[in-house]
């Protein structure tokens, strides 16, 4: 037979067979449809169930009685069955029953658990552990809720510095009850002895161990207890690495050994360091640019022709190119960063390349996100405007400036943001400004602590964003905070009572009147004092009116009313001259001209920047004096450490000069004291003053120095932070004493808690020690300044 027949012939053999496939499985398939459609349930049985009801199983399936058979639905029934989280096993079976079907459920149900124990657990607490994990007595035993749990109580040692705990979870049947049981191998408690550094020729071990989040164990063992963790070390070798790279040795090599010693409970890491040649920019050249002169942009950036290759540098300056045309509006300038090295010797040749594009113009400003803050009071704290052109130098100083009003929400993280979308025209762009309101107004009743101002009740409302004019519509309005919020005002009410101090306050200040530069503030204050030698009762107010007059500068004139009277504590043989003389009522009117620069990056909790506050008072009717005040304060941040925050010196000083312009002395209440919280710690509030020469009392001085440094490491971000302190200063007779001598000085440590909730209120706690002091001199170790008590 021919090769094309016998090809013919079988195709024809394939279609047919085909076909008939074809209409077998179209009759099968009408044929099943055609049964399952003559085929009802009748009835729904729940088999097997024992605690669980059956009209509980019931509720969670969709097949009723009297529906068609569908095997689909079937299968979703049983998926809901099993969400229900009570079943190991659930089978389905079909009778066929008078004119239909019997549907039938058979579930097996889980255990449930009787008893939860723990075997093994020398070091932590059954009862501990018990809270650690999920599943509980009498729930469901589910073996995947105890893997979870053998993972939590693996967590909860490694914490507790044992490494190689091992847990292991089963299910035992005893006297008919169903008991977890945990069987747990501690292992060692082992925590890191030492880590050293070989093989460092340039760079020393302390700035290595910077780079690390894995510490050994030191005092307080609360916050470094020399845990080892095998995921975070690993990641600190590559810190380590990164920071030669970053350094210029970009060939050094990290290894690492470990040993241990007292029975494995005691790790000592050695790090090995091969820092290998040290590269340096051989050239470094920037193209493209019609702006800026090569010279002026080199002036901003770390990389230096001859100095090292620093990696992270590479990408800093990049960015740094792009801000110095971002600050002129060339907002979509790009800059192309290469870099080759030598074939011979370890130099870099570094060349950028910049694409200049359009320059970019403000279009429109838009504000999103403020509900209850009107717009005009967050358009004022912007130090850009529609129609200049665009800088992203202002818009991040805007962003700063939003921030640091307090209208909105702190702890969100991003209170403030600026985006930009497109304008009408291709070179301009619309500014977004989108805020998150936050709350403003705090109402507080409770009390405090301040080492200066004694135990003290505080009942008081304050509001950094309140609006006079802004009437509630309705009492809901009113007490759902829709009512006197949003023109930017701050409104102080104050009651607060205590055992060496008492307060009344009231005031309101707009910080700009009708949008402009101008402030205006007004307030009335009532207050009570004991101290040791006299009682000063003090009533008056004040009005205050300042300008802008710059960014973050700000003078005022305050002219001020005030009635005070003095009487004294002690018989009148042990009283000195100086408080019989003031005892009595005092009028006292006068004047204070005051200036203050704040170029911190955070008002509530400083990192960097500084802040300087100046003033001069002139007085006159019963209390005839000048007074002089200087304060200053800079905060260097010295690293960051992920996870940990900000480690940062806070250094500054205070200068006080009072003097009479009626030719008598300054009266004892107004003089200067030092001692106490915010200013020589260790020491008694004013517990440093010169001494009245016959009952040897302390009676104030006409000269006040005082100068703080402290270190701030923080324990957990911004939120609790310690503190190393020193500080120095006296409080002198008169300006002619200016000098070092009988200075005081003390240092120690302190505990800070920023409480976000209470109003960025900080929680201070300081133990100083004295190391210079005077015959005289009244000490106190500890300082305490709870629930925000003044510190003056």
């Amino acid at each position: 037979m021919k090769p094309d027949k016998v090809l013919l012939n079988a195709a024809k053999v394939i279609v047919v067979l085909v076909l008939a496939l074809h209409f077998a499985e179209v009759k099968v398939f009408c044929g099943e449809t055609l049964d399952k459609s003559a085929h009802i349930i009748k009835k729904i049985e729940i088999r097997g169930n024992q605690r669980i009801s059956a009209a509980a199983i019931r509720s969670s399936i969709r097949l009723k009685e009297g529906d068609l058979y569908d095997p689909n639905l079937v299968n979703q029934d049983v998926d809901a069955i099993w969400s229900l989280g009570f079943f190991d096993n659930i089978e389905v079976e079909i009778e066929e029953i008078k004119d239909g079907l019997n549907l039938i459920f058979l579930v097996s149900e889980r255990a449930v658990i009787d008893k939860i124990q723990f075997s093994g657990n020398k070091k932590i607490k059954s009862k501990k552990l018990a809270k650690e994990i999920a599943i509980k007595e009498a729930d469901a035993l589910k073996y995947h809720l105890l893997k979870l749990d053998e993972d939590k109580i693996r967590e909860l040692y490694r914490k507790k510095c044992y490494p190689r705990v091992q847990v292991h979870a089963e299910s035992k049947i005893i006297n008919g009850e169903t008991v977890v049981v945990f069987n747990i191998d501690e292992g060692p408690r082992i925590r890191i002895a030492s880590i050293k550094f070989e093989g460092n020729t340039n760079l020393k071990s302390r700035k290595l161990l910077k780079q690390m989040e894995s510490r050994k164990k030191r005092f307080p063992k609360f916050i470094f207890p020399g845990r080892f963790e095998q995921e975070v070390f690993e990641t600190d070798i590559v810190k380590v690495k990164e920071f030669y790279m970053n350094n210029g040795w970009l060939d050094v090599d990290v290894g690492w050994e470990i040993a241990y010693e007292n029975e494995d409970t005691e790790m000592h890491i050695t790090i090995y360091i091969k820092e290998g040649e040290r590269y340096y920019v051989d050239t470094l050249s920037i193209s493209g640019t019609t702006i800026f002169t090569e010279e002026e942009l080199k002036v901003s950036l770390k990389l230096k022709d001859g100095e090292p290759f620093y990696l992270d540098a590479v990408e800093k300056d990049t960015y740094q190119l792009r801000l110095a045309y971002g600050a002129q509006g060339y907002l979509a300038t790009v800059v192309n960063e290469k870099h080759t090295f030598d074939a011979e010797e370890p130099k870099v040749t570094v060349s950028f390349d910049i694409e200049e594009q359009d320059r970019y113009y403000i279009d429109k400003i838009k504000i999103t996100g403020n509900d209850k803050t009107r717009d005009n009071v967050i358009r004022r704290q912007l130090t850009f405007n529609p129609g200049e052109r665009l800088n992203v130098e202002k818009i991040r100083d805007s962003q700063r400036r939003l921030t640091n009003t307090g209208y909105f929400d702190m702890e969100s993280g991003m209170p403030a943001g600026i985006s930009f979308e497109e304008g009408s025209e291709p070179n301009k762009k619309n500014i977004i400004v989108e805020v998150k309101e936050g709350r403003t107004g705090m109402l507080r009743f409770g009390g405090g602590y301040g080492a200066n101002v004694g135990a003290f009740g505080d009942i008081s409302y304050t509001d950094r964003n309140f609006d006079i004019f802004d009437l509630p519509k309705s009492w809901n309005d009113f007490l759902s905070g829709n009512a006197f919020r949003g023109a930017g005002e701050i409104l102080t009410l104050r009651f607060s009572p205590g055992f060496e101090r008492t307060e009344i306050l009231m005031s309101l200040t707009n910080p700009s009147v009708f949008d402009s530069p101008y402030s205006a503030g007004a307030s009335i204050f009532n207050y009570i004092r004991w101290y040791s030698l006299y009682e000063q009762k003090s009533t008056g107010s004040r009005i205050s009116l300042g300008r802008e007059l710059m960014r973050d500068t700000y003078v005022r004139v305050s002219p001020a009313f005030e009635l005070i009277g003095i009487e004294r504590r002690e018989d009148e043989d042990d009283t000195p001259q100086d408080v019989l003389d003031a005892e009595g009522s005092h009028l006292k009117t006068g004047i204070t001209f005051s200036a203050e620069i704040n170029k911190t990056d955070n008002i509530f909790v400083p990192t960097k920047g500084y802040a300087i506050d100046t003033s001069v008072e002139f007085a006159g009717l019963d209390v005839d004096i000048m007074k002089y005040d200087i304060r200053a304060k800079r905060y260097t941040p010295l690293f960051d450490i992920p996870k940990w925050g900000k480690h940062v010196v806070a250094y500054g000083g205070t200068f006080g000069i009072a003097e009479s312009t009626s030719g008598e002395d300054v009266p004892i209440f107004e003089r200067y004291y030092a001692g106490g919280f915010g200013s020589l710690r260790g020491f008694e509030y004013r517990g440093i003053s010169p001494l009245d020469r016959k009952t040897e009392e302390q009676v104030g001085g006409d000269l006040l120095v005082l100068m703080n440094t402290e270190y701030l490491i923080p324990l957990y971000k911004d939120i609790v932070r310690t503190a190393v302190f020193v500080d120095a200063g006296k409080a002198d007779r008169s300006i002619s004493d200016f000098s070092f001598e009988r200075f005081r000085m003390s240092s120690g440590l302190g505990l800070r808690l920023n409480v976000p909730f209470l109003g960025q209120s900080t929680i201070s706690v300081d133990y100083g020690v004295p190391i210079i002091k005077e015959k005289g001199d009244e000490t106190q170790g500890f300082s305490f300044n709870f629930g925000g008590g003044s510190s003056f």
